[in-house]
């Protein structure tokens, strides 16, 4: 069973999986752009020296973390006031969040291709999880901090170390075996945690790990203790306790999205702490949704909230996924009305950001003469302002998480709208690419790293439709400036990067924007730096997979079903009486098709889609064992049933010999005695 052979993952980190049918919706475009985005976050990830992908270290405790991002050739510039482009003396690499990221990638391209490279490098990803969890034999579980004159103590069992700092050692050179590195939890804060949570629930899902259900508990444990008293989760800097301290308030996007991850854990433990948290952070957001609001692009939405001593005055669709995902989730456990009512205003809400055509009954249609803007969901709206401003450009990670958030609630409220919506959003992703890829260097722990992809990366950040917030960032005024004076791209001081590899950033900057309008629209928001996230590809392979296997999951389920069906036909609903293989296998089937509709149901589509496979290639074994077994067994049936019949037919003459024999006796008898009187 694959939940059985998958738990080898974890213990042994190889073993034989089953090879799932491979299916026509395997090629669609989704699952193609699902394999190049995990090839993209996955080529950065710190791994072993032997290994064929990422950036090869010598140091294991490193092994698995993935680099947050690159601005102009090096990794964190400016970091601990290195200048940008400066070779590297200390490197953080954040790992947390990209990590887990990059985990769901990988498993999501295993179960896609069976291809054993993505599982390996699940399992750098895994070790990484294992190693960073706190408290570990270099990071204690408690810190005291001093905050506002007073000693804070910060207890961060259960969470994972989220970076290491990286520094030379004695040789001064990186790369070498006496480099210092060292993991540290410095970010603690849930948005660090819950994408490597959401990675160790699908593999506690697919293979019933002791080992990764402790993990989770211990995560569990620590995302309840840091929830502020009424419901909500702190931002992405230090921990609950650091922010009371300073009187801070939360943010939204951890709100949702531990709502989300602990209504899972429940499901996975029936532990009802976990359930009171989640439904807390339930109706938390419930008591923050506007409701009596004319504005339209306000109504139904949740504040984003702020880190600090504020709330912002913003709507943002970042977390709109996870918005989608916790109430839907909290409808189906608790049933309560309230929390899909409130689902089904936020994503209609969030629909009327989505960029859409005039014929389209949803969407705003501002920029649908923009055919690479169709799909896209704007990124934030100005409560106070009433204005969209720079953030009428559209997000990566907003679209690429609204996905699986529509999915489950189109599910739920049987709406055709939900899906179509999640669909656009997957082919606006499909759209959302360089395609002027080149080997570029990119520097990463001082080790230069050739990835093939434009200096931009693989992916914008933004694509901004809006032509007037291009022109205000001075794109088309610096071409215009070039054109009049070439002179402008002579790069007078180059930086060390630079200088080593002969490259001028002024100049790529030209190369690309003069390419018109789109382009300058997908560098728009790094301008005039270069630069990109890793983490886009673990985002973008988030929706893609999401859309691909709930796409194949019906005709999947329809084959399995039919085979199924075709095996209980052919043995008579018994398949006791066939071979130990036969009947396993059926039964095999059974299980996996009934855990594919629970994981489907609960909006895991992509380990759904897998299960099935699986089902229907042991189903499919099963019934070629009774093609064979089948014809024999009727053969032998048949010359039983003729032997019973010339038997009958042998005591039946005989019989009736018998009969006729003495009855002929009698009659003679009879005839002998009136002869003799």
């Amino acid at each position: 069973m694959l939940g059985f052979l998958l738990t080898c993952l974890a213990v042994g980190f190889e073993f034989t999986p089953i090879h799932a049918s491979p299916t026509s919706g395997k090629t669609s475009p989704y699952f193609k752009l699902g394999l190049e985005a995990t090839d993209w976050i996955t080529s950065f990830q710190v791994t072993p020296l032997s290994s064929r992908w990422g950036i090869p270290y010598p140091d294991a405790s490193v092994w698995g973390l993935d680099p947050y991002y690159y601005s102009n050739g090096t990794i964190t510039a400016a970091t601990n006031g290195i200048n940008g482009g400066a070779r590297q003396q200390l490197a953080y690499l954040l790992g947390g969040h990209d990590a887990g990221l990059g985990a769901s990638a990988a498993l999501d391209a295993y179960l896609s291709t069976q291809d054993p490279r993505y599982l390996a490098i699940f399992n750098t990803y895994y070790g990484y999880f294992q190693r960073s969890q706190i408290p570990s034999p270099t990071i204690a579980a408690t810190t005291v901090t001093r905050v506002a004159g007073k000693n804070v103590t910060i207890d961060n069992a259960g969470f994972f170390a989220e970076q290491a700092s990286v520094s030379t050692g004695p040789d001064g050179i990186y790369g070498t075996g006496d480099d210092n590195a060292k993991l540290e939890s410095v970010y603690s804060a849930a948005e660090h945690g819950n994408p490597i949570a959401a990675a160790l629930i699908a593999y506690y899902r697919l293979t019933g790990n002791e080992t990764a259900l402790r993990m989770l508990n211990r995560y569990g444990n620590w995302l309840v203790r840091i929830q502020i008293r009424e419901g909500n989760f702190t931002g992405a800097f230090p921990v609950t306790q650091y922010y009371l301290a300073h009187g801070w308030k939360p943010r939204m996007f951890e709100t949702t999205e531990s709502a989300w991850i602990l209504s899972e854990l429940y499901s996975l433990t029936g532990n009802k702490t976990y359930l009171n948290a989640a439904v807390a952070a339930g109706r938390y957001m419930l008591s923050r949704q506007f409701s009596d609001f004319s504005d339209p692009h306000v109504r139904g939405a949740l504040p984003y909230e702020w880190n600090e001593t504020r709330y912002t005055t913003l709507v943002l669709t970042n977390h709109a996924g996870f918005t989608l995902l916790a109430w839907t989730q909290l409808y189906r456990i608790t049933g309560e009305s309230e929390f899909v009512d409130a689902a089904k205003k936020y994503a209609n809400w969030l629909l009327s950001f989505q960029v859409t055509t005039p014929d389209t009954p949803w969407g705003d249609h501002t920029y649908a003469n923009d055919s690479m803007a169709i799909g896209g969901f704007y990124y934030g709206y100005d409560t106070q302002r009433h204005e969209f401003g720079w953030r009428v450009a559209l997000s990566l990670w907003s679209a690429a998480y609204a996905i699986p958030g529509l999915l489950l609630v189109a599910q739920y409220t049987n709406s055709s709208t939900y899906r179509h919506s999640a669909q656009l959003a997957a082919d606006w992703l499909t759209k959302m690419r360089y395609a002027d890829e080149s080997p570029a260097p990119l520097q990463s722990l001082a080790i230069i790293k050739y990835v093939l992809s434009s200096w931009w990366g693989l992916y914008p950040q933004f694509y901004q439709p809006d032509m007037r917030e291009v022109r205000k960032a001075g794109i088309p005024e610096f071409i215009a400036s070039v054109r009049a004076d070439p002179s402008v791209l002579v790069n007078r001081d180059p930086t060390w990067f630079e200088g080593t590899f002969n490259v001028n950033f002024n100049a790529i900057d030209y190369q690309m924007a003069s390419r018109g309008d789109q382009y300058m629209k997908m560098i728009w928001s790094w301008w005039p730096d270069l630069g990109f996230e890793p983490r886009y590809g673990g985002d973008i392979a988030s929706g893609a997979y999401t859309i691909a296997n709930y796409l194949v999951y019906e005709n999947e389920l329809t084959i399995a079903q039919s085979d199924i069906s075709e095996i209980e036909a052919l043995t008579n609903n018994s398949t006791l009486g066939s071979s130990a293989n036969v009947t396993t296998s059926y039964l095999s089937a059974r299980v996996l098709m009934g855990r594919a509709m629970r994981d489907f149901s609960d909006g895991w589509y992509v380990i759904a889609a897998a299960e099935l496979g699986n089902a229907t290639r042991l189903a499919e074994y099963a019934l070629n064992e009774l093609v064979v077994l089948i014809p024999a067994n009727n053969l032998k049936a048949r010359v039983q049933i003729e032997t019973a019949a010339l038997l009958v037919l042998v005591v039946f003459a005989a019989i009736t010999n018998a009969y006729w024999y003495r009855k002929v006796r009698r009659l003679s008898s009879k005839r002998n005695r009136r002869k003799i009187s």
